[in-house]
């Protein structure tokens, strides 16, 4: 019992009145026997080192093991070995003594000399270059008032100064031979040499000799109330004066082994007597008591408690009051459970329990082995009732308080604990015949349930058969009840029950609910029956049967055995262990049975012998006086006081041990950075040694998992591919589902490969880009090509066109002229015919001299006939209404593509012949844009307008839209028409810069 306190006595005893209000961990009840007390033996089968010399707790909740093969931590899980000196060393792994010491740290002694400790995993060695004796080992650690760090050798005392020791034995006033050392719950370091007791006062820099005799045999100790305790040749006794008066303190968080020492109850734990292990419950510690095993009071080590070895070394409570034993073979330990198990001195199976009218409880067995089967008083230990044997299947109390016990072709009547046997009905008894079920019912009759012959009524004249009395199935019963209305209630195999109510039977089946297979207990709480099957629990609302709803949804399954505590609690027996109803879950499961309410169950790790018993005897549960319920288990038989409270035990600690990602390892307090690996597996843990079994853990990855991840009983989280970004990993504990425990989050980090880096994205954006930028520029060169090369065409077309017209047919014209004209010459000048044909020759040159014209028209460039402004305010001129005709420049005036001149003059030629011929326009405004983008013309008037553009493709003839339509598309263009009625037309082309301007980088079609 170690402690360091705080600074200031007061704020100390004020920690203390503050705790006493919190409810502490138990120990282990004095009123139980050592071998009633919760064992578990961890031997080499479980990965338990041998011949453990020295155990402590460190404060983070670790269990750490010093033995011959070296250093060990044990979590309840696992066993595993911690080194210490470098993969390289030659020296020893033997460790000796181990100390936790206040703030979390370990001191390990090498068992050939040196000093290591212990911090966050890892190891800091001290040896005789540090100022400790060469080859010489620690035997005691300690830690002063103020901090101070001690060692006892068989060379002298030594103490931490800094990071160096230094021997200090004749500066601190102390000999050089020190036994023991021991911090009491004030602060104070004690040393034992073999002679007197020497106090280091918390806050002085020298021991004093407190005139107190000690020797060899002499042991210090703490008790749980703050008082020093000796332990001498003479017996056990406090310490004269203060030292041996209670002094508050709370229950510190770290151990250490010992010797002996007491419990956190006042119980006195020893290996140090005669058979290796002794206990003394605290009521029976005084000064008299010698801790020898002759003494009455004395609880000793027997073969029946299965412990590893008889060869105990040392002894440990730790920070949960449970109770650990180191031997040669491995390591045991003991604690408290809710449920007390009865050891009987022989392996016994399948109990029938009973309470007699003087409230004294027995219980009979049905084990059918080599020995035989007896009636056991229980008090609570097993006691064999002298003279009987005989299997017993089934017990049953009158109401005038004498026991009825069945079994195999025997029935006994038992008052004042003397049975007596009772004739059985027909051949029931040479045939041995099992009696499964006794009840008296409120009229006064008594039944019995006979295996494979069905019930059977007691009268005065003998026995008859259930049949004279209703119509009862052939069936026997496996349990019969008696409400507190007197009617019985009979529960059968085959899912069913019947109810006698006088001589009035009712019989229920699958149609009143009852679904649940085998009936196997049946029961009246408060007003409720409720009935216990293979498959289910269910109560009886008056007219049918309403079954509980239970998650998991086989929990309340084999059900043999309901009781109801006088605390309002119900209790039932399963398969799933004890099942337990507070008063507010009973009482919203009959309220809503198709919702699953919270119970609580008790396993084996709770004191539960195992499983329910099924089949027979039943019931499996018998609520006796004094609050007591008792349980007939699969494993064994075990009591409980239901008066009082549960000492529910809270989470464990969780640890996160160690996390890989490929060939790398993480371990606590590392950062976490995966650079070449997206894979990650996380090991976790709960510190939870004495307690390991029913713990389920859950875990999460935030930033990953949307929800907490259900990991069972798994120790281990893996992921793979994670994508780049800062995740945080936590694992919780349980035990009961509700009350989480939680590990500090690691924070993981995965950083980005270059190809997932924001630089490289917007350099690959950037790229891609320009590789749209550059095949855009691309297409646009290859359709100006196109469409360039489809106008040169059609301008050399034109040329072909010319040179046709002008070598046939107009020279044809021209000599058909001439020849017309020598003919007109060689008519006389009065012939009236010659007038004639000289006006048709005339007409005829006139035609020449337009067809000329024309086929110039074909050849010319615009240099020829002017620029587009030209040629539009050449059209001006022909108009007969008033056109208003702008040109609009942007940075520099462009030439203008010759052909492009040619189409948009009769574009706007077009536009405005339709306005004056169809819009009866009274003006017209024509506008000219040499943008830097693309070449701009409008034509608008004021006209009449009109509702829809007239389209070619409908039928209307009008041709000439679609004309400048296709003229303008020929060019790359765009030609768009807007009018309304009453408000005029606006005609819009649109030509690309790169076909309507001569040259843009390249030189002007021709």
């Amino acid at each position: 019992m170690i402690l360091r306190p705080l600074n200031a006595r007061h704020l100390m005893l004020l920690l203390a009145s503050l705790l006493a209000w919190l409810p502490a961990a138990h120990a282990t009840d004095p009123a139980r026997t050592l071998g009633q007390l919760h064992h578990i033996a961890l031997r080499a089968e479980e990965g338990a080192p041998a011949s453990i010399v020295s155990m402590a707790q460190t404060e983070d909740g670790w269990l750490w093991l010093s033995t011959r093969m070296g250093l060990f931590r044990y979590d309840g899980f696992v066993f595993e070995k911690i080194p210490l000196q470098p993969p390289s060393s030659n020296e020893s792994e033997a460790t000796w003594t181990i100390y936790a010491a206040p703030g979390g740290d370990l001191w390990v002694a090498g068992a050939n000399g040196g000093v290591a400790r212990v911090r966050d995993g890892k190891a800091t060695l001290y040896g005789a270059a540090d100022g400790l004796p060469d080859h010489v080992a620690i035997n005691d650690f300690a830690t002063d008032g103020d901090g101070g760090l001690w060692a006892t050798t068989e060379v002298g005392i030594y103490r931490l100064d800094g990071s160096r020791w230094k021997e200090v034995s004749s500066e601190w006033g102390i000999p050089r031979e020190v036994d023991m050392f021991l911090e009491d719950a004030r602060g104070n370091l004690w040393a034992g040499t073999d002679r007197n007791l020497y106090v280091l006062r918390k806050g002085t820099h020298r021991f004093e000799d407190t005139g107190i005799r000690s020797g060899s045999a002499s042991h210090l100790m703490v008790h749980p109330d703050g008082s020093l305790w000796q332990r001498t040749g003479a017996g056990f006794h406090p310490l004269p004066g203060e030292w041996g008066k209670p002094f508050p303190h709370p229950h510190p968080r770290r151990a250490n082994s010992t010797t002996t020492a007491f419990d956190r109850d006042g119980n006195l734990w020893t290996v140090a007597c005669a058979v290796n292990l002794c206990r003394m419950a605290a009521k029976d510690v005084g000064n008299t008591t010698t801790g020898d095993v002759g003494e009455p009071a004395m609880q000793t080590f027997s073969e029946d408690l299965g412990m590893t070895s008889q060869a105990t070394m040392t002894l440990m409570e730790d920070r949960d009051g449970h109770v650990w034993v180191s031997t040669k073979m491995g390591l045991d330990t003991f604690r408290d459970t809710w449920l007390s198990r009865i050891r009987f001195p022989k392996p016994e199976v399948y109990f029938s329990v009973v309470e007699d009218g003087h409230g004294q409880v027995w219980t009979g067995t049905a084990a059918r082995t080599v020995y035989p089967d007896t009636l056991w008083k229980l008090t609570p230990d097993p006691v064999a009732l002298p003279g009987f044997e005989g299997t017993i299947n089934s017990a049953y109390r009158d109401t005038d308080g004498s026991l009825w016990l069945g079994g195999s072709g025997k029935l006994w009547h038992m008052r004042d604990g003397k049975p007596a046997e009772v004739d059985l009905p027909d051949d029931a008894a040479t045939r041995g015949i099992t009696v499964q079920a006794i009840a008296r019912d409120g009229d006064g009759r008594l039944w019995v349930s006979l295996r494979l012959r069905g019930v059977y009524l007691r009268h005065a004249d003998g026995w008859l058969p259930a049949s004279s009395i209703a119509p009862f199935p052939t069936l026997a019963p496996a349990v019969i009840h008696v409400d507190p209305a007197g009617k019985a209630w009979f529960g059968y195999l085959d899912g069913t029950v019947a109810m006698l109510d006088g001589n009035t039977l009712r019989r229920f089946d699958a149609g009143s609910g009852l679904e649940q297979g085998p009936v196997t207990a049946i029961a009246t709480i408060g007003d409720r029956l409720v009935v216990g099957s293979e498959h289910g629990l269910s109560f009886f609302d008056g007219d049918r049967f309403q079954r509980l709803a239970a998650q998991p949804a086989d929990r309340f399954n084999s059900i043999t055995g309901i009781v109801q505590s006088k605390e309002g609690c119900v209790w039932a027996y399963g398969i799933a262990g004890v099942i337990r109803f507070t008063p507010q879950a009973w009482k919203a499961a009959l309220g809503q049975p198709k919702v699953p309410t919270d119970v609580q169950v008790l396993t084996m790790e709770d004191g539960a012998p195992g499983p329910a018993q099924l089949v027979r005897p039943l019931p499996t549960v018998v609520a006796t006086g004094g609050g007591r319920l008792w349980f007939a288990g699969s494993q064994g038989l075990a009591w409980l006081d239901s008066s009082v409270p549960p000492s529910l035990p809270l989470p464990p600690p969780v640890v996160i041990k160690s996390i890989v990602s490929g060939a790398s390892t993480f371990h606590p307090g590392d950062t976490v950075r995966l650079h070449d690996t997206r894979d990650l597996g996380v090991t976790y843990t709960a510190l939870a040694p004495g307690r390991p079994r029913g713990l389920t853990f859950r875990y999460k990855l935030e930033g990953v998992d949307g929800f907490v991840q259900d990991a069972g009983n798994r120790h281990e989280a893996l992921y793979t591919d994670l994508p780049p970004g800062q995740y945080s990993f936590w694992a919780e504990a349980s035990y009961d589902g509700s009350r989480w425990s939680r590990s500090t989050p690691v924070t993981v980090t995965v950083t980005p490969r270059l190809v997932e880096r924001t630089p490289f994205k917007v350099f690959c954006l950037m790229v891609a880009a320009g590789l749209v930028w550059l095949a855009h520029r691309w297409r646009v060169r290859l359709l100006t090509q196109r469409l360039r090369l489809r106008l040169d065409e059609r301008h050399g077309e034109r040329e072909r066109i010319a040179r046709e017209l002008h070598d046939t047919l107009l020279q044809g014209v021209q000599g058909l002229i001439l020849k017309f004209q020598a003919f007109v010459d060689g008519l006389a000048k009065e012939d009236a015919a010659r007038a004639t044909l000289e006006r048709t020759i005339d007409r005829a040159e006139a035609l020449l001299v337009e067809g000329r014209d024309r086929v110039k028209g074909l050849r010319s460039h615009a240099s020829e006939e002017g620029s587009l402004e030209d040629r539009i305010a050449s059209l001006v001129d022909d108009v007969g209404i008033p056109v208003y005709f702008a040109v609009q420049y942007g940075n520099r005036r462009r030439p203008v593509n010759p052909v492009v001149i040619d189409e948009l003059h009769s574009i706007v030629r077009e536009a405005v012949i339709n306005a004056m011929q169809h819009s009866h326009a009274h003006s017209i405004r024509i506008t000219v844009e040499h943008a830097r983008r693309s070449l701009k013309v409008w034509v608008s008037d004021d006209g009449d307008g009109f509702t829809t553009v007239p389209d070619a493709r409908e039928g209307n003839g009008h041709f000439g839209l679609v004309g400048m339509r296709e003229r303008a598309q020929r060019m790359g263009g765009k030609l768009k028409v807007q009018s309304a009625p009453q408000r005029g037309t606006l005609v819009t082309v649109r030509i690309p810069a790169r076909v309507a301007y001569a040259g843009n980088g390249r030189k002007a079609l021709t």
